[in-house]
């Protein structure tokens, strides 16, 4: 999808600012608080300090939470842009609805949820069948930890494998990534579930030395001879099975700063940020490529 695409649909992102408020806006100067899902961290920190080399004047607030309270913050106006993993339900664009606005979400890259465990761990990757058999409340050895209860990782699971309630015997969920690390570095049992973007950045420091702590596991199915570990080509490709969509949504009405970020993120130089991250940048992908529930990403030409 071409750079232009995306600038057409964020112009038409909406606002609860008031209009004599949008004259005095700036994409180079001005104050926004962006709610984050957690695991988009580091990608997140990435962009932000690539838009503030280009306008040194802006400043961000950012707010990282779980991927339903990052939604909570912008409908109740308390933050200018969230970035999360979905788009927003029907019932959630009723905040457009009501300001006459149209709803059109920006989408930024491709992650994945990585599955990670202990490098003492005899386990190297896992069968598709046995992951929504623990979720669905098999008993198990395995113990899957989650960043939060209520996280893009966690969303995607359960729409992956469409299930309504977990089971929780097996099921735990930490106060972030952080913690899921140093829980699998303490449980050989322990699988965590963490966003790519943590342990993708290949020139960070401290992303390979959270990489460096944990074993990265495949994942198996009747439709694949081999592991498929979590990369930019598997991800690209639709063979790895848990990839989620970044989305971008701002209520900003005008071209301030949370305008500008979207537009700088989908852009030239937001793709590349998100190319050396070691992620999939959205808008070279085709047009058309879709996740739909329970299923990879599939390219409608």
């Amino acid at each position: 999808m071409k750079s232009i695409i995306c600038i057409s649909a964020i112009a038409l992102l909406t606002s609860c600012a008031h209009p004599k408020d949008t004259d005095r806006l700036s994409v180079g100067r001005g104050e926004i608080t962006i709610a984050i899902d957690e695991s988009f961290e580091p990608i997140a920190e990435a962009q932000m300090a690539a838009y503030n080399a280009h306008y040194p004047d802006a400043k961000f607030h950012p707010i990282y939470v779980p991927e339903q309270k990052a939604v909570n913050y912008m409908l109740s106006d308390s933050a200018d842009l969230i970035m999360i993993s979905r788009e927003l339900t029907l019932e959630e664009q009723q905040y457009y609805v009501q300001r006459e606005r149209e709803y059109h979400p920006a989408r930024m890259a491709l992650d994945a949820v990585a599955l990670i465990t202990n490098k003492e761990s005899s386990l190297t990757s896992i069968d598709i069948a046995e992951i929504e058999a623990i979720l669905k409340g098999k008993k198990s050895d395995i113990k899957l930890i989650f960043d939060n209860s209520s996280s893009s990782n966690l969303n995607l699971m359960l729409s992956k494998f469409d299930i309504k309630e977990i089971n929780k015997a097996n099921i735990f969920a930490t106060n972030g990534t952080l913690e899921v690390f140093e829980q699998v570095e303490k449980n050989k049992n322990a699988i965590g579930l963490i966003g790519l973007n943590w342990i993708s950045d290949e020139d960070d420091k401290g992303s390979m030395k959270l990489k460096d702590q944990i074993k990265v596991l495949g994942i198996t199915s009747p439709n694949s001879s081999e592991p498929i570990f979590p990369t930019v080509s598997t991800i690209k490709d639709q063979e790895y099975p848990f990839v989620k969509i970044i989305y971008l949504h701002t209520t900003q009405n005008g071209w301030g700063v949370a305008m500008g970020f979207v537009r700088f993120a989908c852009t030239q130089i937001g793709q590349l940020v998100v190319e050396k991250m070691g992620l999939q940048p959205y808008y070279l992908i085709p047009k058309n490529y879709q996740l739909t529930s329970g299923k990879p990403f599939t390219v409608v030409e």
